[in-house]
């Protein structure tokens, strides 16, 4: 073997024992390394016999001044090809009604082993407390588990490990910085689309239109200019990316020219709602819309029918959605009667308190249990959709009565919310004023300056 043939094979056996436990190669690297030795493997197979011997030697003593740790970390060998442990992350999602054991038995383990991983597991997180739709990320080496990561929380990671045949678990918890936002904007869009383009999370907005259904009909009562403001906690990781999204603590909305501002306050009984500066609530006792993302068809008032083909006064209003769409109950009370009413077709008519009834009209079928003397909850669906009756096509007719009189639902609008009592309103008060406090100090995002990228997703 020529002195530079020798080198270069000297050359390649040290950078192969030479990587440490943070430098193993990659797949392509190490192609690559064996590649090169195979060309030198082939020149010296070339050379003549009686050389070859003397190569060979000088190849053993080059491999057995190898450090031996070094070779056995890859778990490789001087063969055809340098064997490497081939690893990959497979996602499982826990689908609805499954059990975390049959899971991974699905995914390879045995029974027993299943049952060790579970009993390790439920160290750190109880099995019952898992749901449909959460993922496990499994790390396989040749096939096999060897680790396992779950995230229940933003703040909280449980890595399992197999350490022989049995399972080790530990959770970790992250650390968050911890800061209040006020998101304020005018609508140029849709409030959907003009606060998540600023960074408000989907929580977020969908908690402000739960607050305001009550009394805005976000259909029709939203113009652009409309002001806006969203004041909520957050949760930055090590990146200042947001990873969780606490609940509104303040609101502010100005539909039309009318400007309404609620507060988070739990009450004596520990109920979480938001009141206005009087102490009043935001939730109101009817909605306006029983309906959601619905399109209103037909308004409260003298119309030529569609199918009569005269002026008639219409004593409710229309909205048009597609067959099977969910009715909701306007409010809490009872039902008088649920059953075929004439042009009505399919008709349910709820009894509220104060001299209120709510009636809902060609509905295709009603939703279990509800009939004739049942209790029924505010938001509580009652029926569906459909076309039955004197109609043209589906939709809901829905009718609001006050004390015998059927008057304009979208008058709804402007009742006042149930009040706090009065030996209530001082802690109100009290955090109230904590609240505009925490606004005073808050990071405001508006259109000029909009957020850092968020997280894609950011847990409740």
């Amino acid at each position: 073997m020529t002195d530079t043939f020798k080198n270069e094979l000297s050359v390649r056996m040290r950078a192969f024992a030479g990587y440490s436990s943070t430098q193993i190669p990659t797949r392509n690297k190490l192609k690559a390394l064996v590649a090169g030795g195979a060309l030198t493997l082939i020149a010296l197979m070339a050379l003549p016999q009686s050389p070859i011997n003397d190569e060979a030697a000088d190849v053993a003593e080059l491999v057995s001044a190898t450090p031996a740790h070094d070779l056995s970390r890859f778990d490789m060998a001087l063969s055809d090809e340098f064997i490497v442990p081939r690893r990959e992350i497979r996602e499982v999602t826990l689908k609805p009604g499954d059990n975390l054991g049959p899971m991974l038995q699905r995914e390879g383990l045995s029974g027993s082993d299943a049952h060790r991983f579970v009993q390790a597991f439920s160290k750190d997180f109880s099995p019952r407390r898992l749901r449909g739709g959460q993922t496990f990320n499994l790390h396989l080496q040749d096939g096999v588990v060897s680790d396992v990561t779950f995230r229940p929380f933003a703040e909280q990671t449980i890595f399992v490990s197999r350490k022989g045949e049995d399972w080790l678990s530990r959770a970790v918890e992250a650390e968050f910085r911890y800061e209040t936002l006020s998101v304020r904007a005018t609508i140029e869009n849709s409030l959907y689309v003009d606060a998540t383009r600023l960074g408000a999370p989907d929580k977020v907005v969908a908690q402000f239109a739960n607050i305001y259904e009550y009394s805005v009909d976000f259909q029709r009562d939203i113009q652009p200019g409309d002001e806006f403001e969203l004041f909520f906690e957050v949760a930055r990781d090590h990146k200042g990316n947001i990873v969780k999204a606490g609940d509104l603590l303040y609101t502010s909305f100005s539909p039309r020219g009318r400007t309404l501002d609620y507060w988070l306050f739990e009450d004596n009984d520990g109920r979480e709602n938001f009141y206005d500066a009087d102490g009043k609530t935001a939730k109101r006792k009817l909605r306006a819309t029983p309906i959601n993302g619905a399109r209103l068809s037909s308004s409260y008032g003298s119309r030529k029918h569609p199918i009569l083909g005269y002026r008639k006064m219409h004593s409710g209003v229309d909205f048009a959605a597609p067959r099977g769409t969910p009715i909701l109950a306007a409010g809490s009370g009872v039902v008088e009667r649920a059953n075929r009413y004439g042009s009505f077709g399919n008709y349910v008519r709820i009894r509220h308190t104060d001299g209120y009834k709510t009636a809902y009209a060609h509905m295709k079928g009603f939703a279990r249990g509800i009939k004739a003397g049942a209790r029924v909850r505010q938001d509580q669906v009652i029926g569906y959709v459909g076309t039955t009756g004197r109609s043209t096509g589906p939709h809901l007719h829905y009718e609001v009565i006050h004390n015998g009189k059927k008057i304009n639902p979208r008058r709804l609008s402007q009742l006042s919310g149930k009040p706090l009592s009065k030996d209530q309103l001082p802690s109100f008060e009290s955090r109230r004023a904590e609240i505009e406090s925490l606004r005073a100090n808050a990071t405001v995002v508006q259109p000029a300056q909009p957020m850092a990228v968020m997280s894609a997703e950011i847990p409740g």
